[in-house]
């Protein structure tokens, strides 16, 4: 690594002087070599690798007395290809050598042969936990689009063929790994020998597959009947459940072998040979420590490169950026070929990619239906709704296609969806709905499912809390509550004996929560009746919905027909602020009632919310598909992490939900210090259109 505070770091490589996602590594600016350089005696020099274009950098750190460093991309470095044009997240600065060459030492080596100064219980527990989630999702060097097994493989029994690796032919980890094309000839010759009723695959390098690299094996090279070349760029767990062993000469596949617990046999000398772990044809003398993989993956992916946290654009630890991987990577084996977006309306359609992300290969807008019906092929395909409006449709569709049903997430925008504020947050339901509880969702089988581990418990309770903190809800909206007014009005009603504050948050009538509900309140009057009868002392406050006293929708209950039943009126006031007033909420289907829960009050629901029937709230009706009773940790993690899908708008990706939370938190404060009231509900027809041109750009582009 690179531990020294240079003031600049020197390059001869127009490549790293240019490269932003290589100056990311460096607290220095990174200047090209030249001969009026204004060198000072902390600065650094650094080249990338072995290359031979180097040995300029290599003089120039010599001659000025400086410390020269070698950079390569880490073990786990990209979301895509580098051939994409991907950004770079991990970084090696290696001051002693490079991890590839087997001819002297390196940083790496130097950490292995040293691991008793440094790896402890702690760090070992660190490592285990590092490599099941590598081998979990399935994450690599290069974490782009991979495709299915062939068919051909796909039939082989698990851990029954024999991997030989090839690699990109005068590759220089090859040739500084000890290693030459004999290596690859004999490691054919090896397998077919030692393993002659195996099926033996050779796999092609990724840089071969896509045509700008040639390779050491051959067509002539693969003529044994025994022996199958794997051309295609596979799912890599895929693949490691099928093989019993690998062959390699210094491939990064070796390593990943390893990970997956399987033997290998090395015909070079990888960074990850000569240490016990595998089986080798060459010898290191100076490397004599035997490692555990613990101590390997510490060594190479803990401690050897640096990270780039894809979030902020800060350095991080690894785990920082497998967690994000993770995100990216949920979908990608259960990935279709191609999502047909129907009837989204052109700003919505500005958004939808992003949180697709891998379920999809490609993407595709669809306005009629009828082209789905006729001229689509239902194979390996889904369709991608809004809602569940058009029940009739959505079952002719099923009849063919998957249908998968997208809405707004719980912790969506600062801003109404109606007044075009982009959601941060969305859901995709593969079965059906959250609020529709006749037919079954994806929300009610992963609550049934729910069972917490201490570390989901922690962040379940990390995130309530941030919720409060922040007085999140959902949209975000709403005028500062001046809670002191708010408190004198109850304290005056708990003066007189009135006992209970009751909130009851008015919903859009025409919402499908409401006609979806199996209860039998239907409308907001209708609500607040049935409370005033169940509560008759209470102290009631309606609160309208900000869509409804915004304008936004029609249908705005005002404040003469509430008041006949309720004791207090309130519009633009903040949900989030409003609720720790009161002692219950009482709710048709809102999410309010979510909202309550996690602020620790009773919650009375009079149809059918997800929230309801899992013991946490008292209900108007049953629900006999919800089988068990829950925590409100398992219903707060399954609704705000196991659920959504969330959107950081500042790069495109997906990402978490504490921080998205923390984005709406700085953009409501900005607004708020700006003096703009960014809670306002309804924008001028000038901010309206402006953001209809941009998603017209981004739907377009």
């Amino acid at each position: 690594m690179l531990l020294t505070p240079a003031k600049t770091i020197w390059a001869c490589s127009n490549g790293i002087v240019k490269d932003l996602h290589v100056s990311k590594f460096f607290s220095a600016k990174v200047n090209k070599v030249s001969r009026y350089a204004k060198v000072h005696a902390d600065d650094a020099v650094v080249g990338w690798g072995e290359k031979a274009n180097t040995q300029k950098a290599q003089a120039f750190a010599f001659q000025h007395h400086l410390p020269y460093y070698r950079l390569e991309d880490g073990f786990i470095s990209y979301l895509s290809h580098p051939q994409e044009k991907g950004a770079r997240y991990s970084l090696i600065c290696d001051k002693t050598g490079v991890y590839y060459d087997a001819t002297k030492g390196s940083d790496l080596e130097a950490l292995c042969q040293s691991y008793k100064q440094w790896f402890d219980a702690e760090m070992e527990t660190r490592a285990f936990k590092l490599q099941q989630k590598i081998i979990t999702h399935g994450i690599s060097k290069y974490n782009h689009v991979r495709d299915a097994l062939p068919a051909w493989l796909a039939c082989c029994d698990d851990h029954s063929v024999i991997l030989i690796v090839d690699q990109t032919f005068g590759d220089v980890s090859v040739i500084k790994g000890l290693a030459s094309q004999d290596s690859f000839s004999q490691m054919i010759a090896d397998a077919l020998a030692a393993y002659p009723n195996h099926t033996i695959v050779v796999k092609t390098h990724p840089d071969v597959i896509k045509g700008v690299k040639q390779g050491y094996i051959n067509a002539q090279l693969c003529q044994h009947n025994n022996v199958h070349l794997l051309a295609e760029d596979v799912s890599l767990p895929s693949l490691m459940q099928k093989v019993e062993r690998v062959f390699t000469a210094t491939s990064q596949l070796g390593f990943e072998a390893l990970l997956y617990g399987l033997p290998v046999h090395c015909y070079g000398m990888p960074f990850y040979a000569g240490w016990g772990l595998t089986s080798d044809k060459l010898k290191c003398e100076r490397r004599t420590a035997n490692l555990s993989l613990s101590q390997l993956i510490a060594a190479s992916l803990i401690k050897y490169p640096q990270y780039i946290n894809p979030e902020t654009g800060d350095k991080c630890e690894v785990e920082t950026l497998i967690e994000w991987l993770n995100l990216q990577l949920q979908d990608q084996f259960n990935t279709v070929e191609t999502c047909y977006v129907l009837g989204f309306s052109l700003w919505k359609r500005a958004f939808i990619k992003p949180f697709i992300g891998r379920m999809a290969k490609q993407v595709k807008f669809v306005s009629r239906p009828e082209k789905l019906l006729t001229q689509v092929k239902p194979q390996n395909c889904a369709v991608l709704v809004w809602g569940k409006k058009n029940s009739s449709l959505h079952h002719k569709l099923s009849q063919r296609f998957s249908v998968w049903h997208m809405e707004d997430g719980f912790i969506r925008s600062v801003g109404l969806g109606a007044d075009l504020r982009r959601p941060s947050c969305l859901v995709i339901d593969k079965q059906g709905m959250y609020y529709a509880p006749d037919s079954p969702s994806d929300i009610v089988t992963l609550l049934n499912k729910a069972h917490l581990s201490a570390e989901q418990h922690h962040r379940a309770d990390r995130l309530m809390y941030t919720l409060v903190h922040h007085a999140l809800s959902k949209y975000n909206v709403g005028q500062t509550l001046s809670k002191q007014a708010i408190f004198n009005q109850i304290r005056q009603v708990s003066e007189a004996g009135l006992q209970q504050v009751i909130l009851v948050p008015g919903q859009f009538e025409q919402d499908q929560s409401i006609k979806s509900s199996r209860g039998r309140v239907k409308s907001n009057l209708q609500l607040l009746t049935s409370v005033r009868s169940q509560f008759p002392d209470a102290y009631i406050i309606y609160k309208e919905h900000p869509d409804l006293y915004s304008g936004v929708r029609p249908g705005a209950l005002g404040a003469e027909q509430a008041q006949q039943y309720a004791d207090l009126y309130l519009t633009d006031v903040d949900i989030a602020g409003l609720i720790p007033l009161c002692d219950r909420v009482c709710t048709i289907t809102s999410l309010t009632g979510f909202e309550a829960l996690i602020r620790g009050k009773k919650v009375s629901t009079y149809g059918s919310p997800f929230y309801a029937g899992w013991g946490l709230t008292q209900d108007d009706i049953e629900f006999p598909d919800r089988n068990k009773s829950l925590s409100l940790h398992a219903l707060v993690y399954t609704t705000l992490v196991s659920y959504p899908r969330y959107v950081n708008w500042s790069n495109g990706y997906l990402t978490s939900p504490e921080r998205v939370m923390q984005q709406l938190t700085d953009e409501r404060n900005a607004y708020d210090s700006q003096g703009l009231c960014g809670r306002q509900l309804k924008s001028s027809w000038l901010a309206r259109t402006m953001r209809k041109c941009q998603y017209f750009y981004d739907a377009y582009r």
